[in-house]
């Protein structure tokens, strides 16, 4: 049984991932700021803020009894505001949630696989990070900063077999996307070459390539978007 990491798993795309892991014999350890309102024998769900730089000493804790083949950092915070607009708190909130508190899970991680010689890291960005979106600076900067930081830990990490990658959703039925009023949803489907909106199954299977099929694939931005550039 391989043992997978994944943050945000409270909601939206990260919940349904954790769902279809665990439907895949994965144990799961989660990291959330919410309690779940799903239950498994095989998972394990640490309930705190991914700013909490305990965090980083309870995965250590669980590292110690469990091999982990897996990390997917699915967490993010949105702040719809301009940026001339925007508050200090609410950029820093963003960016904190979105990329600061990257460290407190990926050091004892990473230090993990290393030790181990394997291991498969991937990123949820967005679509976004490579078009940017009217009120979502903050956000377009968090995301955009995933792919440089994948480029520089696969420099770093691949002489130990650890495969790191990013994916990039376009507009997904699920959190956000599912959110959206019908009209802006109807104009937003207008400009994806698709006609659609992506189903979460679509980016399950992506992410279940990279951890369990993929040999060779790494440092790569891999966009999930209906074509939408």
């Amino acid at each position: 049984m391989k043992t997978t990491l994944v943050t945000g798993a409270s909601k939206g795309i990260g919940k349904q991932l954790c769902k279809f892991l665990l439907g895949k014999n994965h144990r799961v350890i989660t990291i959330s700021r919410s309690e779940l309102d799903y239950y498994h024998n095989n998972l394990l769900h640490i309930k705190k803020d991914l700013t909490d730089q305990s965090i980083k000493g309870d995965i250590q804790n669980i590292l110690k009894e469990n091999n982990l083949d897996n990390c997917i950092l699915n967490a993010g915070a949105y702040k719809n505001s301009f940026f001339h607009k925007a508050s200090y708190d609410d950029w820093n909130n963003v960016l904190n949630t979105n990329i600061g508190s990257l460290y407190n899970v990926l050091s004892p991680v990473i230090n993990h696989m290393r030790k181990s010689e394997r291991g498969n890291i991937v990123f949820t960005s967005s679509v976004v990070g490579d078009t940017g979106s009217m009120g979502a600076s903050s956000y377009s900067c968090a995301k955009s900063s995933l792919h440089g930081l994948t480029k520089s830990l696969v420099l770093e990490n691949s002489s130990k077999n650890i495969l790191i990658n990013t994916i990039s959703p376009g507009y997904i039925n699920e959190g956000m996307g599912k959110e959206l009023p019908l009209n802006l949803k109807e104009n937003t489907i207008r400009d994806i070459p698709l006609k659609r909106f992506g189903e979460p199954e679509e980016i399950n299977e992506l992410i279940y390539f990279l951890i369990e099929k993929n040999t060779y694939i790494t440092g790569a931005n891999i966009p999930i978007n209906g074509g939408l550039f």
